[in-house]
């Protein structure tokens, strides 16, 4: 089908077993009875042409084909050289557009995005939502198993060996750079009976704060100062989730939106 989708996440790119490189992407898509969540996946970011490398919050066009193995009802997966790009929602009037946008999307407590996939997920059970938490989240910041990053790094390896005979070294994609560090936020949702969530962030930006950060000894600090201040100090800040295919009860923050709480006037309904 065609599609026309407003990307609002985009997960940092994993490299699978195969060593092929992709990213989870998801956003709104514009139907005829309004917006709904989807999904896109898999999505070779890095190695799309220039001028189909969408940003966040920009709309696209796209042909879309229902995977093979994913059951999950918003999952969908594009065709290469579909993607067309259109306009970007900006930040103006506190950020009306995106709000507007988001306002529209499924929004649940995540206790019960739980319960609702704990026997698997499928058509009818929703696995992309809008959660706010009951209060700011903590950050939280380790180290990744040595065993995993064993894995990853042999698979950065091999996937930098494996360069085409057809590809031009100085115009390749940077190496893939393995992050030892796990980032996930811990929070209660607003279901009254919560014990709190511990989810992986798999935003690409945290990942790219990171990278600018490392060098300096504070840099867990400034994390923080990001994810756990700036976020939500005066914001109407609110979690953007998805669970995993083969684990459908466990849910990752694919992002989180944060527009300032002042200034905002929602478009009146003619």
């Amino acid at each position: 089908m065609s599609a026309t989708v407003t990307v609002i996440v985009k997960a940092a790119p994993v490299l699978t077993a195969s060593l092929d490189e992709t990213m989870c992407v998801a956003g709104a898509r514009l139907t005829d009875d309004g917006v709904e969540w989807i999904r896109l996946h898999p999505v070779p970011f890095r190695d799309l042409a220039t001028d189909a490398r969408f940003a966040k919050y920009q709309e696209m066009e796209a042909e879309l084909i229902r995977p093979r193995t994913d059951r999950r009802p918003e999952s969908w997966r594009p065709l290469p050289g579909s993607i067309r790009l259109g306009r970007r929602l900006g930040t103006e009037r506190a950020w009306a557009d995106r709000r507007d946008l988001v306002s529209r999307l499924y929004q649940a407590d995540m206790c019960d995005l739980v319960d609702a996939n704990r026997t698997g997920s499928g058509p009818g059970t929703r696995s992309l939502a809008v959660v706010r938490p009951a209060d700011p989240p903590e950050l939280v910041i380790t180290e990744r198993g040595a065993d995993q990053l064993a894995e990853w790094r042999r698979r950065a390896e091999g996937a930098k060996n494996r360069m085409s005979l057809f590809d031009d070294p100085d115009t390749s994609k940077p190496d893939f750079e393995v992050v030892p560090w796990r980032f996930s936020y811990r929070y209660r949702c607003g279901r009254e009976d919560c014990n709190s969530h511990t989810q992986t962030i798999v935003d690409w930006e945290v990942v790219a704060l990171w990278r600018r950060v490392r060098s300096r000894p504070d840099w867990q600090e400034l994390m923080r100062a990001k994810f756990e201040q700036q976020m939500w100090h005066d914001r109407d800040a609110a979690l953007f989730v998805g669970n995993q295919e083969q684990h459908p009860s466990s849910f990752l923050v694919l992002g989180v939106f944060w527009p300032p709480l002042a200034g905002y006037q929602p478009r009146l309904e003619l």
